[in-house]
């Protein structure tokens, strides 16, 4: 009897996420984020009951409710403090799908995911992949490329890619690894197999060049000779 007035006094999936929902909508975001985590560990610790349909429901709910709350956090500049990294973001959107597949059409539309739609694993659930040689044109397109990190600076370049051509974004660092500028170049691009090419007018700083070659890999990356790998996440707080 007194196991059963405890368990039905323990704090369940659902009431987490309930409080979770109110820091949220206070936009409390990293308090939210502790509270959404805390709501999958509550589900991990319960056990099965007849209602396992509807707790699975609510883990995915939480699973979800924590992504979104990680990428709003993204967008008011507390991405270090909570460690709201895109592939982390994903990986609880996946879980979400995972547990309760109608969660789907809600990671296609929800505002709170705008930002994370130029990614490669957004572009997965419409349907495209990388490792398809066919579907390479419209995801080059599709997402925001980022090199690996330099320090403190984390990435410094960046590609942006629309049918009529490709932006270039540089941090121009001196010898020193100081910031000197930021420039963004102008050129085309073509992609035959997996073998993209960009074209400049004018040779890129630092490299005697006005060419770059990519290798796009199966799963997604640009590998170029010139370079560091490009991947559709940026590299953030690691200085």
């Amino acid at each position: 009897m007194l196991l059963a007035l405890l368990l039905a006094a323990a704090p369940t999936v659902a009431d987490a996420n309930a409080a979770g929902m109110k820091l949220y909508q206070a936009k409390r975001f990293p308090e939210a984020i502790a509270q959404f985590k805390a709501a999958i560990t509550h589900a991990a610790e319960q056990p099965s009951t007849k209602e396992q349909v509807a707790q699975t429901r609510a883990l995915a709910l939480a699973h979800f409710n924590l992504a979104c709350a990680m990428a709003l956090a993204r967008k008011a500049g507390k991405t270090c403090e909570v460690e709201a990294y895109v592939p982390s973001i994903w990986e609880h959107v996946l879980e979400a799908i995972r547990l309760d597949p109608n969660r789907l059409e809600k990671a296609l539309t929800d505002p709170d995911l705008k930002e994370l739609r130029s990614t490669l694993q957004f572009q997965s659930l419409l349907g495209l992949s990388p490792s398809r040689d066919a579907d390479l044109p419209k995801l080059i397109t599709a997402v925001t490329w980022y090199s690996a990190g330099e320090g403190a600076y984390g990435s410094t370049r960046s590609m942006t890619f629309t049918p009529a051509g490709v932006s270039l974004t540089l941090r121009l660092l001196n010898e020193a690894g100081l910031p000197l500028d930021i420039r963004t170049f102008k050129g085309t691009w073509t992609v035959k197999g997996r073998a993209l090419k960009l074209v400049f007018p004018q040779p890129l700083p630092g490299l005697d060049t006005k060419e770059l070659s990519f290798t796009i890999e199966p799963d997604g990356s640009l590998a170029a000779g010139q370079w560091s790998r490009f991947s559709d996440s940026p590299s953030e707080c690691d200085a």
